[in-house]
């Protein structure tokens, strides 16, 4: 409030007031660009510092080391995650993951670091050297239940693997896809009750029959032989159905040969695959 003088005096004390606080904001203003300008520079210095440590991370990533005979399975470090939870999601210890990742600090990883989870690669990773493997024997016969043969995977590997398969077959990758997470939910490490494997499901005799075909041994608790021997077999039920989605969706599930005998009998499954198809279709 201001002081109102009485008649005859001047109004000095009004005067005196508004004079000082153009003072104090003429002050006031430069010191207010001042701070803003330290603000500004301390935000600077801390981007470029969390930059630095990302590409630490990023080198520290591309910088892993599985150990002899070990591939990588690579994780994405979401908000929350420990070593501690994510070797226990892949069945190993939070000191091997930090050894191979070259971690100092078991206690301090960050969101969107990239991991390495080794895995064990099997003699017969690589298809067609006739060389046997933990899931297949010397004379070409596929394991049953041969959980200790499995190799581990994430759904990003899976996706990216079936769409190279796709374009490989040249086959729609929507049903390539859609018959995968229909099958196992896109996840190579799992057995069913009835023997089907990894991300295709396939029953042993269906892989050494598809081996046999073919001339390549693959084995089907590998991801990418898994996947090469479903989408194989797919490609022939394509050719012999003639691009029918129906029947050759029914073929994979319950056998070629019963759907000419004795036609679709399991629509449930087909019109889960179509209703994925679509959901599919842009991915």
């Amino acid at each position: 409030m201001e002081y109102v003088p009485v008649q005859g005096t001047k109004p000095t004390l009004t005067q005196k007031t508004t004079d000082s606080g153009k003072q104090n904001r003429r002050w006031f203003v430069p010191r207010l660009r001042l701070s803003k300008n330290i603000v500004l520079l301390v935000c600077s210095a801390v981007l470029l510092f969390s930059s630095f440590v990302f590409s630490q991370n990023q080198h520290s990533a591309q910088a892993a080391n599985p150990g002899t005979g070990n591939g990588c399975i690579w994780y994405t470090v979401h908000q929350g995650d420990t070593l501690s939870l994510i070797g226990g999601r892949y069945h190993t210890s939070y000191w091997t993951l930090a050894q191979v990742n070259a971690i100092r600090n078991v206690n301090l990883i960050f969101v969107n670091q990239q991991l390495c989870i080794p895995y064990r690669l099997s003699s017969g990773n690589q298809s067609g050297n006739g060389r046997s493997s933990s899931g297949v024997l010397a004379n070409g016969t596929v394991r049953w239940y041969a959980y200790d043969a499995l190799q581990w995977s994430t759904r990003s590997q899976v996706s990216t693997l079936l769409h190279r398969a796709a374009a490989m077959y040249g086959l729609p990758a929507n049903l390539l896809l859609a018959i995968a997470w229909e099958e196992s939910g896109w996840t190579q490490h799992v057995i069913a009750w009835d023997g089907g494997i990894g991300v295709m499901q396939l029953m042993p005799l269906t892989a050494m029959g598809l081996n046999n075909q073919t001339g390549i041994r693959r084995d089907p608790y590998l991801l990418w032989d898994n996947i090469l021997l479903g989408t194989t077999y797919l490609r022939s039920l394509w050719n012999g159905f003639h691009g029918n989605l129906a029947d050759l969706i029914s073929g994979y599930n319950e056998g070629g040969w019963a759907v000419i005998h004795r036609g679709i009998f399991n629509w449930r499954y087909v019109n889960n695959v179509l209703s994925l198809m679509r959901t599919f279709r842009y991915s």
